[in-house]
């Protein structure tokens, strides 16, 4: 069966990750550097949105496994303490290729397609990044999948898709023709992912009808939890990895630099069988306490898990999981062309997220909170090359997104620009013994704070002066706040003063209203 709107018309969105051309452009390319290109490896960038540590087999999920994410950390390095900068997707995105912390590139919140109402894009010439300086050294250039930083063609190592809504018209198009919404026009589900139903659970169907009582709760969409009936293979992120693969195919010679950005496992949380299906709800564990500081019992996700109860969230978690575990499918098919094609070895690969999700702990469903926990914080971040990286490396100290863009740079033997917060991570994957930070840093806009040690985590409320002090060595869930402890005042006065300090050395300007 054949259709006039096939996948290689089909391109990503520059928003959410889906668009269309009538054609696969060409990779940006650019005249050859000086660099040896027998040296120089081909960059594969494999990037999920909202997927948490421990959402790995290798990291201790007991509910799936994922071999394809596994391996490239198992057979390269895992980084066991990778902190995002932020848990909101563009500031986390352009840290990736800034190598800035959001308060110096200026992504605070993420970036609308309505240049009056939304953050204003990532500028190109505002600071050097990654795609562009490979780019100037000979490297093809490409990116398909959830760009989130405005228009990709704003970027002259990017074709412009311009700003378009997940329901893009080429994906709608295809969509229409391979699975005709008439085939559902009986079907009597309220909630629906690409106009088309998803069956939701009589539970989650309630809390679906709850959530959306309030006229001003305007998430009210992510109460949309169930299976959904578009089968995997047209589901947007199957059709991203196809033109992963075809960009692949076409420079396989290379140098290139290509980078696969998936949506799942954000939401919406909808998956097909037979993904649905491959985690038993009644095995499912809710994490920790339902208790949190009570200026989050209001946010989004608190009450969206409130409403669900303890049978939507074990959904929503069931789902989650199947969620990654089709992306590690998409990843896997990506690793089977590189050795079909004999360059797996001959590419760094980089596989990471741009910051984690509550999954059930808390009582949450999603990141729409204000405090910052580890579920949110800590991330996934793992790095395959076996010409310079030992199978089986494990880094303990903590690095950062910003950390990704001078690591990156380092092993494709460019210079890292003057100036920016990031480090290359090449001295701890090869066992050097360096000075390097004992903390990971974390920002909320201009709401909140947090500096995390191995023993503490301490957060600011910017907004009103208020801090959570947590114990993680003995509660590694951050179930107990311990700011208002007696016996902790000198910890947090210690914890404070550190960031408060690393604000400062950062040129983060918010640290003069909260100095001691």
């Amino acid at each position: 069966m054949t259709h006039s709107i096939s996948r290689r018309r089909f391109l990503s969105d520059a928003a959410t990750g889906v668009a269309a051309a009538s054609t696969i452009a060409p990779l940006a390319a650019a005249s050859m550097s000086g660099l040896d290109d027998q040296k120089r490896p081909n960059v594969l960038f494999l990037m999920t949105d909202e997927q948490t540590f421990q959402s790995l087999s290798m990291n201790g999920c007991p509910y799936i496994d994922t071999p394809n994410m596994d391996r490239i950390g198992l057979e390269g390095v895992s980084f066991n303490n990778a902190t995002c900068v932020t848990p909101y997707c563009s500031p986390s995105r352009a840290s990736f290729l800034t190598g800035q912390y959001p308060h110096r590139h200026d992504i605070l919140k993420n970036v609308s397609s309505n240049r009056q109402s939304g953050q204003a894009p990532l500028p190109q010439d505002a600071f050097p990044n990654t795609e562009s300086l490979l780019l100037d050294a000979g490297y093809a250039t490409a990116h398909r999948g959830k760009w989130h930083l405005g228009d990709k063609g704003e970027f002259d190592c990017y074709e412009s898709f311009g700003y378009a809504s997940r329901a893009s018209r080429g994906y709608t198009e295809y969509l229409n023709e391979v699975l005709p919404p008439s085939l559902f026009a009986d079907h009597p589900s309220p909630g629906k992912y690409q106009n088309r139903p998803v069956e939701m659970l009589p539970r989650v169907e309630q809390g679906f009808h709850e959530f959306h009582a309030d006229p001003n709760n305007r998430l009210a969409y992510i109460s949309i939890i169930g299976r959904s009936l578009i089968p995997p293979e047209h589901l947007p992120e199957t059709l991203i990895t196809d033109q992963v693969i075809e960009k692949i195919e076409a420079n396989k010679d290379g140098p290139f630099m290509i980078t696969a950005s998936w949506s799942p496992p954000h939401d919406l949380w909808v998956i097909p069988e037979p993904y649905y299906s491959m985690v038993d709800r009644d095995s499912i564990e809710i994490p920790g306490s339902f208790d949190m500081p009570e200026w989050d019992h209001n946010g989004p996700s608190k009450r969206l898990g409130n409403v669900m109860g303890r049978e939507g969230i074990r959904e929503y978690m069931g789902i989650y999981y199947g969620m990654v575990k089709y992306i590690d499918d998409q990843v896997g098919r990506i690793l089977q062309r590189l050795e079909e094609l004999e360059i797996l070895d001959d590419t760094l690969i980089v596989f990471t997220t741009d910051h984690g999700d509550m999954v059930g702990t808390h009582g949450c469903i999603g990141k729409s909170i204000t405090s910052i926990y580890d579920d949110l914080l800590k991330i996934p971040l793992m790095i395959r090359y076996p010409q310079a990286i030992e199978s089986g490396t494990t880094v303990e100290q903590p690095v950062s997104q910003i950390d990704v863009m001078p690591t990156l740079l380092d092993y494709v033997g460019l210079p890292v620009p003057e100036g920016i917060h990031g480090r290359s991570t090449r001295p701890l994957i090869e066992g050097r013994n360096v000075a390097w930070r004992d903390y990971a840093f974390c920002q909320r806009a201009d709401s909140s704070r947090m500096i995390r040690t191995a023993d503490y985590k301490y957060t600011l409320r910017t907004s009103n002066g208020t801090s959570t002090l947590y114990d993680l060595k003995n509660d590694p869930l951050e179930n107990d706040d311990l700011s208002a402890d007696p016996a902790r005042q000198s910890i947090l006065r210690e914890m404070h003063e550190r960031l408060i300090n690393v604000m400062r050395t950062d040129g983060d300007q918010l640290f003069e209203k909260f100095t001691w």
